[in-house]
């Protein structure tokens, strides 16, 4: 056992260091700190069985909910009634594990400060050796408390919700499921669009394919919402389906030369095609069915599709010069938006979550627009570090983020809230960006992906508040 010392300069025994412990105010106020740190644990978990409870009752409400939305409906709802009550249950028996989970972590301290303070107790004021230890353990484990209640007071309470999908009876065939279970809590949220965010670090990932005879050219982006990717391959003319880890697990090829893309239901996607020589301006709907692309319809137009998003029902496509709305089935355009003065001057789109402000990118004067539901033009933003400006995103909590050809670098709009917007330089050449043409933020692990010009990588950028 000396061995173990013998790098010290100094060494005293035990006994000798203990003499007169029993009678310090640190071991006299050791039951009152027990007392407290134990009051605290109690109070905490007492709160997490109320949530517990809460998150349990808010479920089974869910399911109520469920079901008085499915008497509405035909004999199709069977299929998705029993897919929909098995994502239910699961988002609840998880969250209720996660609950759980912290339940036990609080009652193991609870448990191991009942056994060290019933050790100490029966160690008695003749062995004060003894409670010297016993105290510096009991003294790590209030630590390990305190650290485990900052854990826990640093998480919101879970909460659930079902909220099921308008527009349900007209799209009742092509769905899997007829809502979505939401589970709110835990981690606190991301900040407001009005604080910025910063590079933690970037991934770059290869998507070229054996069959590719050109280089890459990754011109639109868009996540389903169980996770997997959706890209444009302009160069190669084909839609490449993307699982969680960026492989590439499928392929459709499209007709020359495929643009933006967006998410326009829970599995389809809307993909614009815009070829001027062969005078071809569409809209391809897909869905993705067993890691497959599937083509459902076309819609053709009659103006060029450089952009496109999609928000309630409505599709929005920019033609380079103006700004257009169609309804999911293609009918009744409306011009939004209009400027013909020079080419690419409304070159792609984005909508807010809300459908109250659209922001469309004016590539040739290196300008943000922001237009109201209406097309009014609230503001124009110029700036240095928004040169070229092609892709624009938004995402769903309002950051706004655009993609700077000339410039090689990705920018966040800041402050889109008060009114005082500002633009900051967030990734560029060192995060392995070069002519970025595409951005969409991924909210599952707050990273952005970008798809480049003439590049065979996407780079994945992990953000941090």
């Amino acid at each position: 056992m000396l061995l173990r010392y013998r790098l010290c300069s100094a060494a005293k025994h035990v006994p000798d260091i203990v003499k007169g412990f029993h009678d310090t105010r640190e071991f006299k106020e050791l039951p009152a700190r027990v007392s407290e740190i134990k009051k605290h644990l109690q109070n905490a978990r007492q709160s997490l069985e109320n949530n517990k409870k809460a998150v349990d009752k808010s479920g089974d409400d869910c399911l109520q909910q469920l079901k008085c939305f499915r008497d509405k409906l035909t004999a199709m709802i069977d299929r998705l009634e029993k897919q929909t009550v098995t994502e239910i249950k699961k988002g609840k028996s998880s969250v209720c594990m996660k609950i759980q989970a912290d339940v036990d972590n609080i009652d193991d301290v609870i448990e191991r400060l009942h056994k060290l303070t019933d050790d100490l107790n029966a160690a008695g004021e003749n062995n004060e050796a003894t409670s010297y230890i016993g105290c510096i353990k009991v003294d790590d484990v209030i630590w390990k408390a305190k650290v485990l209640l900052k854990e826990i007071n640093n998480k919101d309470h879970y909460t659930m919700s079902f909220q099921h999908f308008t527009g349900i009876t007209e799209n009742l065939s092509s769905l899997e499921v007829l809502g979505v279970v939401i589970c709110e809590g835990g981690e606190k949220p991301l900040p407001g669009p009005d604080r910025a965010f910063y590079v933690d670090k970037h991934v770059p990932h290869n998507v070229k394919v054996a069959d590719d005879e050109e280089i890459c050219n990754i011109q639109g982006i868009c996540r389903l919402t169980s996770g997997e990717f959706i890209l444009s391959d302009n160069f190669n003319s084909k839609l490449k389906l993307l699982d969680i880890s960026y492989k590439v697990i499928s392929t459709c090829d499209v007709p020359q030369y495929p643009d933006a893309v967006c998410l326009i239901g829970e599995r389809e996607a809307a993909v614009a095609i815009d070829n001027k020589d062969e005078d071809r301006h569409e809209i391809h709907i897909f869905r993705v069915r067993s890691r497959r692309l599937l083509k459902t319809r076309t819609i053709k137009l009659q103006h060029d599709c450089t952009g496109i998003d999609h928000q309630s029902g409505d599709l929005y496509i920019a033609t380079g010069t103006s700004l257009h709305v169609y309804n999911i089935s293609g009918a009744q355009d409306r011009q939004l938006y209009s400027d013909q003065t020079e080419e690419y001057t409304v070159s792609r789109c984005a909508v807010s979550a809300d459908g109250s402000r659209i922001f469309i990118t004016n590539q040739t004067n290196h300008q943000l627009i922001t237009l109201n539901k209406d097309g009014t033009k609230l503001s124009t933003i110029t700036h240095l570090d928004l040169q070229d400006p092609v892709a624009v995103h938004v995402t769903p909590l309002g950051h706004l983020f655009v993609s700077c050809f000339r410039l090689g670098t990705v920018v966040q709009v800041v402050g889109m809230k008060d009114g005082k917007q500002t633009v900051k330089s967030l990734a560029g050449q060192k995060e392995g960006l070069n002519e970025p043409i595409a951005v969409f933020y991924n909210s599952s692990n707050n990273t952005l992906v970008v798809g480049q010009y003439e590049n065979d990588n996407i780079v994945e950028i992990q953000l941090k508040p």
